[in-house]
């Protein structure tokens, strides 16, 4: 069987994007074998993750995403800005604002046009959950600081003066299966370089291993970089990934009575490309 796909990329985070917005192509109960398959960057296509593109009874669509070991995932920023641009650049929506069925709930996701051509996408990626702030951790006998952030999908990020020295796959594995995360966590390096001015590294659960970029990640590290009394929360802060660049600004209800900040939600910016299309023969 022949399944087309288009691979696309949101800042080096490349996706394989199937669209099953007519018909599905391929059934829920092979999704996990059929996305580890072509996942693989030897032998299939090669990817961070795949997106299915399906229709919602409640929504505009609905973001169906796996992990490329095959493993259904809450939600992807990255991901989530390549599926909007795919929609629109297909006509099979044309608004400029989204509403997509997610497992996290639902994302908005604005598309940005020049000349009838989308240059970025801006998704409101909803209300962060902040589980802890700067805990204290033993791992291999040194102490860590890591706050715990989720945005649909969970995330620990570590403060660190050189990210460069870190040792991403090895620490990042340590920390993804960690006990104080038993459904593991990503993993987020972040290094401040000015105001509100990031570099980020990343160890992804479900890739395990380093990507070039995490939206949700970032996300998830703009707002432990507020609640760590690390950037401005009324700016945007600029995240540097290996991949490219994100901007993330916060929308602040206001500071509780013990200075405290509440952050109500989350808007990400940047780039989504589409890379090629093709078929791929599988058996199912």
């Amino acid at each position: 069987m022949k399944i087309p796909f288009t691979k696309m990329h949101g800042t080096g985070n490349d996706f394989i994007v199937i669209d099953e917005f007519q018909k599905i192509l391929v059934p829920e109960r092979d999704k996990p074998k059929f996305v580890a398959r072509i996942s693989q960057r030897h032998f299939g296509i090669g990817s961070d993750g795949v997106i299915f593109i399906q229709k919602s009874d409640k929504y505009d669509a609905k973001f169906s995403f796996y992990n490329p070991d095959g493993t259904r995932a809450e939600m992807c920023g990255n991901g989530m800005r390549c599926f909007a641009k795919y929609l629109y650049k297909k006509g099979l929506i044309r608004k400029e604002k989204i509403q997509v069925e997610t497992t996290a709930g639902l994302v908005v996701p604005e598309i940005f046009l020049e000349e009838g051509r989308v240059t970025k996408v801006r998704v409101d990626m909803g209300m962060p959950r902040v589980e802890f702030i700067a805990k204290e951790v033993e791992i291999d006998g040194y102490s860590y600081k890591i706050t715990s952030v989720n945005m649909g999908n969970p995330h620990a990020i570590l403060f660190f003066d050189n990210i460069d020295e870190v040792d991403v796959l090895g620490m990042g594995k340590k920390v993804r299966h960690h006990k104080l995360f038993p459904r593991g966590t990503n993993v987020h390096f972040v290094q401040k370089t000015g105001e509100n001015e990031f570099k980020i590294r990343t160890y992804e659960r479900g890739v395990e291993g380093e990507t070039l970029a995490c939206g949700t990640g970032i996300c998830a590290s703009a707002v432990a970089t507020v609640v760590n009394n690390y950037a401005n929360e009324k700016k945007p802060l600029t995240f540097h990934a290996k991949g490219g660049d994100l901007i993330i600004e916060l929308e602040i209800v206001n500071k509780n009575i013990n200075k405290n900040i509440k952050i109500e939600r989350v808007f990400m910016t940047g780039p989504a490309e589409e890379v090629f299309t093709g078929e791929v023969s599988v058996e199912l």
